[in-house]
């Protein structure tokens, strides 16, 4: 038994100093406390002040602060040169079939700068390029006031 009261005494005692410790070094704790002893011995000693606190940054990063609402980006001032500007590139087309529906109306297989082929109507728009007319073996296409034809005559088909 007096063993275990020696022991929570010895605790208490620790927790303690611990705690005024913590008090001392943490709670009331003055960093310039230091730097006033030497200020205050120094003008004793020779009635010169010295600078107590020196700043890390400069004059220009002070007046720049960043959480300033009036701060700003500042954008550079480059030089811009005008250029003519280019004609769009003319598309790349392929006629790659014509098939005819079951309503009668004919349906194109277009691929466009080399892409998967997709299959258009009459009307249809693949991307900047509209299709005008469709023919059993043509297809007439509309780019930027540009008439386009496309044409599969060259491939044999077997008649019937």
């Amino acid at each position: 038994m007096i063993r275990r009261w020696f022991i929570l005494v010895f605790l208490c005692l620790i927790i303690l100093i611990l705690l005024k410790d913590l008090y001392r070094e943490a709670i009331v704790y003055n960093p310039l406390r230091g730097i006033e002893a030497k200020v205050q011995e120094a003008i004793n000693n020779s009635g010169k002040v010295l600078p107590v606190f020196e700043s890390g940054w400069g004059k220009e990063i002070a007046e720049n602060n960043l959480f300033s609402p009036s701060r700003s980006p500042v954008q550079p001032k480059s030089q811009i040169q005008m250029k003519g500007v280019e004609p769009p590139k003319k598309p790349e087309m392929h006629l790659k079939g014509i098939v005819l529906d079951q309503s009668g109306d004919y349906i194109a297989y277009i691929e466009k700068d080399k892409a998967k082929a997709v299959p258009v109507r009459k009307g249809d728009k693949l991307d900047d390029v509209e299709v005008i007319d469709i023919k059993e073996k043509s297809v007439d296409l509309k780019w930027n006031e540009e008439t386009i034809s496309l044409s599969i005559s060259k491939i044999k088909t077997i008649k019937k």
